[in-house]
């Protein structure tokens, strides 16, 4: 839509100012533009390497270079500190000399010298991220601007019929099968995660799961109707220990209209689900019954959250577009009893009468809790913060806070208990997280009295953390309330378990 009327603006008037119109269309992600925004590592690492000579430092808006300053000595050699601490240079004037004749921009070498610093990944991303370096990325026809950006595979679905702007049973259509997701082969993968990481960036967003995609790890949905969805697990090194995180890019007839996540514990997926401007309006119910169905179908999620962010807690956007009721009419409801008597009060107030609008201050209330369905099948919530609060207790308590030591210990031990031989031999990314893991199942009590079969399925469960896909670790965890009601005894539990 906003594609059209620039078209229109730019065309049929030949005395407008083409420079001033087309700066008037920057941040719009349209081809041909500019936008501007300060990228994480991962996101400016992948950009720069897609899109060579298109990114850049914005030296105009970067007006305090100091958190830079502090990091370029560990970039230089030795003797250039004496450049770097006496020499009349400013920040931008260094680096110009620094990187000599390379033809490469100032945001590609600053780049690839972070990346060669001898620290792990997560310390060089921090280094970067703390920076907040200003990006400006010139799109020209690029194929991530919003115009161009499309996967040339997709089929074309012509809408013969009106659109489908209400799901009649909400909670029935989401229980309906879905065909099984498919694993893209590498080579289309790899292009969808280019497409996912540009379409979001164009337009200033992100999603962890989609900074660290992995490119064995892509499934596609086909709900129909032309659209598709894809779904982006992370590498191994990035995941969360009992989480399962996927990002989404939704699709019709190939082209990006919104996206996704899902984050999955035990039986419960917490979703959100984001419609790009020029497509909301439409089949949006529609849309969001498939993106449930398709976590309940694939990996077997029977609970469902909408954290309070998306229906307006410190979230105006959520709070002008009403979101709460959209969710509410599918039947989301807040457990906060106050909350939940004032939103039936709100509704009858709706019902009484139809021209009722809910004022932005009630919004703002009914706001202040997360959302859950469906209706009367809400699971309780896991203490996921208390069982990280726990570990760090034990840590302390039984270890003096020696962190390595500890891990070592209890993966060690778990080994032993559940009859899991031969690790040196097992896939770095499996042996790294059952380690992971180990610190935090090792405070199962009495875990040695589990029968056999019961101990060895907890073992190919943490190696599972650590296969190629996720999705075997999130379909174990799903059936597993032995160990989801263990944690949560760890979790609420104040003395260091034996």
């Amino acid at each position: 839509m906003r594609i059209g009327r620039a078209r229109h603006a730019l065309g049929p008037n030949p005395g407008v100012d083409r420079v001033r119109t087309r700066d008037a269309l920057d941040e719009t992600g349209i081809a041909g533009t500019t936008t501007r925004y300060a990228y994480d590592f991962a996101t400016a690492r992948m950009l720069a390497r897609w899109f060579p000579g298109a990114l850049d430092v914005d030296w105009k808006e970067f007006e305090d270079t100091e958190g830079l300053d502090l990091i370029l000595p560990l970039i230089a050699q030795w003797m250039e500190n004496d450049g770097l601490d006496y020499a009349d240079v400013s920040t931008e004037e260094w680096i110009e000399q620094a990187k000599g004749r390379a033809p490469k921009p100032s945001l590609e070498w600053l780049l690839d010298s972070i990346d060669a610093i001898a620290a792990p990944h997560p310390v060089r991303r921090l280094l970067f991220d703390s920076i907040e370096i200003p990006i400006v990325w010139r799109l020209g026809d690029s194929p991530a601007s919003g115009t161009r950006a499309r996967l040339s595979s997709a089929p074309v679905f012509f809408h013969e019929e009106p659109l489908v702007r209400k799901v009649e049973d909400f909670w029935k259509e989401i229980a309906r099968p879905m065909p099984p997701l498919e694993i893209a082969p590498r080579k289309d993968a790899l292009r969808m995660i280019r497409l996912a990481v540009s379409s979001l960036a164009v337009r200033h967003r992100s999603l962890y799961p989609i900074e660290y995609p992995n490119p064995d790890d892509v499934l596609v949905a086909e709900p129909g109707r032309g659209y598709r969805f894809l779904l982006y697990g992370m590498q191994p090194a990035y995941r969360l220990p009992f989480e399962s995180d996927y990002g989404a890019l939704l699709l019709k007839n190939g082209y990006p209209i919104g996206y996704g996540v899902g984050a999955m514990l035990f039986d419960q997926a917490e979703i959100a689900v984001n419609i790009f401007d020029s497509w909301r309006g439409g089949e949006a119910g529609f849309i969001f019954a498939q993106f449930l169905r398709m976590f309940r179908s694939h990996f077997g999620c029977e609970h469902f959250k909408i954290d309070r962010y998306q229906v307006g807690h410190e979230n105006d956007e959520g709070l002008k577009s009403g979101s709460f009721w959209f969710y509410y009419k599918l039947g989301f409801r807040p457990r906060d009893p106050a909350i939940l008597r004032l939103a039936e009060k709100e509704r009858a107030r709706i019902t009484r009468n139809p021209r009722h609008q809910t004022d932005i201050p009630t919004l703002k209330r009914l706001a202040a809790d997360d959302l859950y369905g469906p209706i009367g099948k809400t699971a309780d919530e896991f203490p996921l913060g208390d069982l990280g609060m726990r570990t760090t207790r034990f840590l302390a308590e039984r270890f003096d806070g020696d962190r390595r030591r500890a891990a070592r210990a209890c993966a060690d031990r778990m080994v032993s208990v559940l009859d899991a031989p031969n690790r040196k031999e097992w896939p770095r990314a499996e042996r790294e997280w059952f380690e992971r893991l180990s610190v935090t199942l090792a405070q199962i009590p009495h875990l040695e009295s589990w029968p056999i079969e019961e101990r060895r399925d907890l073992a190919a469960l943490m190696r599972a953390k650590g296969r190629p896909s996720e999705t075997e670790f999130a379909r174990r965890t799903v059936k597993h309330n032995k160990l989801r009601a263990a944690l949560a005894r760890i979790a609420r539990s104040r003395v260091s378990p034996t």
